[in-house]
């Protein structure tokens, strides 16, 4: 999967360096070369875990974005992103967090002027892990987690909308490809991120 992945990203990269350069007139695309920052809510949860449920939170990050042709452009980004579960077992309520730097690195394909598809693998850096739980009798414990690998391997998809004023919104779905539980022998333990962002760019 991940030889895939990084063929996929090359093999955008050579045909847009192979194309003509264009840019629209109205400015939004003016520049080969542009930077911003991005945030927005995150809706998160883990693959294979009973009684697991979705997890809102917050993502905040900065992109630059490298315009190879009319119509590609590659955009890596170093984003600070919430993400976990909740679980609800034995009348004991737990919230799960953990922390992430994550390095996508997409490859934009605009389908028409301003709306482009982000496409790319994501390198996640885990910061650290923590659980809170609500015992039956009301007593609150938070602990570490300790049995969560420090790497995560996601693929990105999604969509962005750029308007004139430089403010642009997305959508995007982050898969998780590794199995993130330390000495797992059972099901894959992989992160499940959905994310709704609105960002400027300069």
């Amino acid at each position: 999967m991940k030889k895939l992945l990084l063929l996929f990203v090359f093999t955008a990269i050579v045909s847009a360096v192979s194309a003509q350069d264009y840019y629209a007139r109205d400015g939004r695309f003016s520049k080969k070369f542009r930077y911003g920052v991005t945030g927005g809510l995150n809706v998160t949860g883990v693959s294979h875990v009973d009684d697991s449920e979705a997890k809102a939170s917050i993502f905040a990050g900065v992109f630059a974005e490298f315009k190879l042709g009319r119509i590609v452009g590659i955009q890596p980004e170093v984003i600070y992103s919430r993400q976990g579960w909740h679980s609800h077992v034995n009348d004991t309520k737990t919230w799960h967090r953990l922390n992430y730097i994550n390095i996508p690195v997409l490859v934009k394909l605009y389908l028409i002027d301003g709306l482009s598809l982000d496409l790319g693998p994501q390198f996640g850096i885990l910061l650290n892990a923590k659980a809170k739980m609500k015992l039956p009798d009301g007593d609150k414990v938070k602990r570490d987690i300790d049995h969560v690998k420090g790497g995560d391997i996601s693929f990105d998809m999604g969509l962005t909308y750029n308007f004139r004023s430089n403010v642009f919104v997305n959508a995007r779905y982050n898969l998780g490809l590794t199995d993130n539980l330390k000495h797992n022998s059972g099901d894959n333990f992989s992160n499940r991120v959905f994310q709704l962002g609105i960002g400027y760019a300069f």
